[in-house]
């Protein structure tokens, strides 16, 4: 049964699991990237940003 798994996830059909995975993941950081970036640039035009210094 092992020998299954190894040969499952090397082939054609985990590669492509793997694949799909990964760019969901980087979708995803992406995604909360561009939230992140918006809710800063919000924050900046209503003067809600911590004041450094």
């Amino acid at each position: 049964m092992d020998i299954w798994i190894v040969l499952f996830w090397s082939g054609p059909i985990g590669l492509g699991i793997g694949l799909a995975l990964i760019g969901t993941f980087v979708w995803l950081l992406a995604k909360a990237d561009e939230i992140s970036k918006r809710t800063k640039a919000f924050a900046q035009e209503k003067g809600l940003e911590k004041k450094k210094g």
